[in-house]
């Protein structure tokens, strides 16, 4: 998996087990911002190459990456009981969101909100890909991710663990001060077509609506999952 631009690029050399093969530089390209990329990679035996710019468009399948480019070898994701073992407090669950733009994004505010796990279902959800990686602007890399195959059965499990499941939806009637954050939380976001299934929903124990005054009738669902989320930690 390729990823490219200096802030991805950065994200995954601090990681503290980085998942990469290679780095490849535009030649003759110089920053600082470059230069610390280089150092940070040298400091960590990561091969670095110096490549003619077509090349690293030809990688990244883009003009428009920054002169760094990054090889990723392939990472596992974390399981749910991986999540589960750290204790967490809040977990983003994610119900059939497809394009890797908004997942990015998503990802992006969940990491700097402190979630503690994310939770994908493997059917009819975006996967973990170079462009997730790319709009999360690395903050994919610092997540524990896991694929599940039964977003409701995994519902029902954590809430017999303590866990109260407040869903995200256009309808919702409760407002985020009736939800106690020190509680164990799920937060559930759905889709960008359909929003939460009917089944999903029904698993809730809170269905929360965010207020609109203006006159557009919905927000992007990664500002909205960005909204709540801060409201509730």
């Amino acid at each position: 998996m390729i990823i490219h631009g200096i802030n991805a690029v950065t994200e995954a050399l601090q990681e503290e087990k980085p998942n990469l093969e290679r780095i490849f530089v535009t030649r003759g390209r110089t920053s600082p911002r470059l230069q610390n990329i280089i150092d940070l990679a040298r400091a960590r035996r990561i091969p670095v190459q110096f490549q003619p710019v077509e090349a690293l468009t030809r990688k990244a399948e883009t003009p428009r990456h920054q002169d760094v480019v990054a090889e990723l070898s392939a990472g596992e994701l974390a399981t749910l009981e991986e999540i589960l073992e750290g204790r967490p407090t809040l977990i983003l669950a994610l119900d059939g969101v497809e394009d890797p733009r908004n997942l990015g994004a998503v990802l992006r505010t969940a990491e700097a909100a402190g979630a503690d796990g994310i939770l994908l279902p493997r059917h009819h959800s975006c996967g973990i890909t170079a462009a997730v990686v790319q709009v999360s602007a690395g903050a994919a890399l610092h997540l524990k991710i896991a694929r599940i195959g039964n977003l409701v059965t995994t519902l029902e499990s954590l809430k017999e663990q303590g866990f109260w499941v407040v869903g995200l939806d256009m309808q919702g009637k409760n407002q985020v001060r009736e939800i106690d954050p020190d509680t164990r939380l799920v937060v559930v976001v759905g889709g960008e077509h359909r929003g939460c299934r009917p089944l999903v929903r029904q698993h809730c124990d809170f269905l929360v609506s965010l207020p609109m005054k203006g006159r557009v009738s919905s927000l992007n669902l990664s500002v909205a999952a960005g909204i709540l989320l801060y409201q509730l930690i």
